[in-house]
């Protein structure tokens, strides 16, 4: 089969247009679709950000096509400005391990004989999924071009059962049967329908933990190389550490042209209204331009459709219609490339909880929600339940003799952070927008991996490498607590949309029934919803995204298909 570009539509391009598969429509200006034998099909795009008007496609080799989504820096410090040239192109798609990467992508060659060779950045910053049907094997960057392509799938009640007691799939796959994560940074050959596991490109660390002055000459550099761009430039703000170091980075190196945006929940202190809450040395940053949004409990409940729209999957995570909003914000500022700090809570340590790993020693202990146990037992059957609580143990790596921090640190990259760039990537592109992340590029995390825990958490603060290197130019963060970016929904969903967030749940019941839960178990929820229960809050969440996101499968499978 050969190449076969299809109409564009909008701003991403996910769609196929195959001979043998059917044709689907694409949706973007730089959306090119690549077709392998007759077994196995892939699309998927990039934005147009630097590559020429002309080109047809970020990079093209002999005898050979392409499908690439994302950015590449060469591990030199050159980046490329009309796209890969040919060797940088084989190697990120599997084919040779001789030039080292930078970068975020999602990548597929087309070979002569119809095979492809997928490759998927280390860190898993482009999303990228696989989907094993009896008609074929298919590749794509978002899961609802897979739905399109071989028409809905199974949802999977185990992965309803673990979303629900850890706020994610922890057994590798999704919420769908046939459908499955591109492992980061794996390499994968599909030809004739099967799929053959090539390798695994990992960060490898550095000899030695670095110094406070590498760490920061590191993040410059990493800055540096984001900033390849003939488009409007932004930077997300949320007043804490990470986004304020990117923002001093920018102004260190004379970035005067810059949109700055920032969502501000109602009642968690997150959030940036003012620049000059940031502390930042010099006068370059006087000339930047900052707009933000509130962001209230209407808002999170009017936003839970479209995000899991966006995402395809249900989220536990309260962030994820807030960060809808501040896409939303990006386009209408004009930004087409937004930086961003996801990441350097995953690779320094970042987060409040992590605090308690010190006096852990079993790793699986870190995850299971004691908490809300009874809560969780009376909405799923025992033995799904029991299923859930054995996926985690089989899906933690294995210790080694390590200690239980360092096999969570290392089950971290994959279950925290991968999600954090999926909802980055979804909800940015779905408005236009290539979201760009500095702290995963530059060497910065092979000296973060060098790091051993101990190095990383201590004195009851987090970040402790990340915050030394920067004591003396923002001395205000060295003892900031850190303010997650997270809907306050103990307090909303208990107070002001105590009421809607009921009712919603309650037209939901019927399609979370289909999907396992018990009867019994969710009128428990609602009555501790009603009784002000803050346990019954948290719950309530995923709850509300999976019932919207199981509407959205029902709706999908009604509506006719062109």
């Amino acid at each position: 089969m050969s190449l076969a570009p299809a109409p564009s539509r909008g701003w991403r391009a996910d769609r196929l247009a195959g001979q043998a598969i059917g044709k689907l429509p694409h949706r973007g200006p730089d959306g090119h679709g690549v077709v392998g034998d007759a077994g196995s099909a892939v699309a998927m795009c990039r934005l147009r950000v630097r590559s020429r008007p002309g080109d047809a496609v970020p990079f093209a080799g002999p005898a050979a096509a392409y499908a690439f989504n994302g950015e590449v820096y060469t591990a030199g410090g050159t980046v490329p400005t009309g796209g890969l040239d040919e060797a940088e192109a084989v190697h990120a798609a599997g084919d040779s391990p001789a030039v080292a990467l930078d970068g975020m992508y999602a990548l597929v060659r087309r070979a002569p004989d119809g095979s492809l060779t997928v490759g998927r950045d280390p860190l898993g910053i482009k999303p990228l999924y696989l989907r094993r049907h009896p008609a074929g094997v298919a590749v794509a960057s978002e899961i609802p071009a897979l739905l399109e392509l071989f028409g809905p799938a199974q949802v999977r009640q185990a992965a309803v059962a673990q979303f629900l007691l850890y706020g994610r799939v922890v057994d590798g796959g999704t919420f769908y049967e046939d459908v499955t994560p591109v492992p980061p940074g794996a390499r994968l050959l599909i030809k004739e329908g099967h799929v053959q596991h090539l390798g695994t490109d990992t960060v490898v660390p550095t000899p030695r933990p670095a110094g406070p002055e590498a760490l920061r000459a590191a993040v410059a550099e990493s800055v540096r190389r984001v900033l390849v761009s003939d488009r409007p430039l932004g930077l997300a703000l949320s007043g804490g550490l990470d986004s304020t170091v990117l923002a001093l980075e920018l102004a260190r190196l004379g970035v005067r042209e810059l949109s700055t945006v920032s969502v501000v929940p109602d009642g968690n202190g997150d959030g940036v209204s003012d620049l000059t809450a940031l502390g930042l040395p010099g006068t370059v940053w006087h000339g930047w331009r900052h707009r933000w949004v509130g962001f209230g409990p209407g808002d999170l409940l009017d936003g839970i459709p479209d995000a899991v729209r966006a995402l395809g999957e249900p989220t536990a995570m309260t962030s994820v219609p807030m960060y809808a909003a501040l896409a939303r914000l990006a386009q209408d500022s004009g930004i087409v490339v937004l930086l961003a700090g996801e990441g350097a809570d995953e690779l320094f340590g970042g987060y409040r909880s992590y605090l308690r790993l010190r006096d852990t020693t079993d790793p699986a202990s870190f995850y299971l929600p004691t908490a809300r146990a009874g809560l969780l037992r009376s909405l799923l059957a025992p033995d799904a339940y029991e299923a859930a609580r054995e996926a985690l143990h089989d899906a933690l790596p294995v210790s080694g003799g390590r200690q239980a921090a360092e096999v969570v640190r290392e089950f971290e990259y994959t279950h925290s952070l991968e999600p954090l760039l999926r909802r980055a990537d979804h909800l940015l592109m779905a408005r236009g927008v290539e979201g760009r992340t500095p702290f995963l590029h530059g060497g910065v995390p092979a000296l973060a991996a060098a790091e051993p825990f101990a190095g990383l958490v201590g004195g009851g603060q987090t970040k402790l490498p990340l915050r030394r290197a920067y004591a003396a130019e923002l001395p205000a963060y060295r003892d900031e607590v850190k303010k997650p970016f997270r809907a306050p929904v103990a307090d909303w969903l208990t107070g002001p949309a105590a009421d809607r967030a009921v009712a919603a749940l309650r037209g939901h019941r019927d399609h979370l029934t289909g999907a396992g839960l018990r009867p019994e178990g969710i009128d428990h929820l609602l009555t501790g919803l009603r009784a002000g229960d803050p346990m019954a809050a948290e719950l309530a969440f995923p709850l509300l995204t999976l019932g919207a996101w199981l509407q959205w499968q029902a709706d999908q499978s009604a509506s006719p298909r062109n």
